[in-house]
């Protein structure tokens, strides 16, 4: 059971590192963009950003998923299970990241056609408010995750 709480902290760490790194890597972009420079780099950049949350997404999975068994399963894991895992808070949850994705792109597309830089920033503005909601939101969970991992 110990070890269990040690491998799921282990990943909820983890996440929150890739989470924090493809944050990094997204604010550097709006930067690049922002200041002219090294534009070949920017959709790579994008891709490692993407990659990185995807990362991101797949160990707090992980984390949620380490030690539980069917056999191991009563009524208050699945209340907390249903409590937890809202549809409807995957939904927003996910719309906000695709948004975020969406915002960011098209500020990428608008700065290589000149003379739309206003709406660069403000599109990369709402992409990075959307960003930080979203990984607000993440490590809400992640934080919520372990507080009920540590008083079971």
């Amino acid at each position: 059971m110990k070890k269990n709480k040690k491998r799921k902290i282990k990943y909820y760490f983890a996440a929150c590192f890739f989470t924090l790194s493809a944050l990094l890597e997204l604010a550097l972009n709006s930067l690049e963009i922002l200041q002219h420079r090294r534009q070949i780099d920017i959709p790579k950049n994008i891709v490692y950003a993407v990659f990185a949350i995807s990362v991101a997404a797949y160990l707090f999975y992980k984390a949620k998923t380490v030690g539980t068994d069917i056999d191991d399963e009563d009524e208050r894991d699945e209340f907390i299970a249903v409590k937890t895992d809202h549809q409807m808070y995957k939904i927003a949850n996910w719309l906000i990241y695709i948004l975020s994705l969406v915002f960011l792109i098209g500020a990428a597309f608008m700065y290589e056609a000149q003379g739309f830089t206003t709406l660069v920033i403000i599109l990369i503005t709402i992409a990075a408010t959307l960003s930080v909601l979203w990984n607000l939101l993440l490590l809400i969970e992640v934080i919520m995750g372990i507080t009920n991992e540590l008083r079971n």
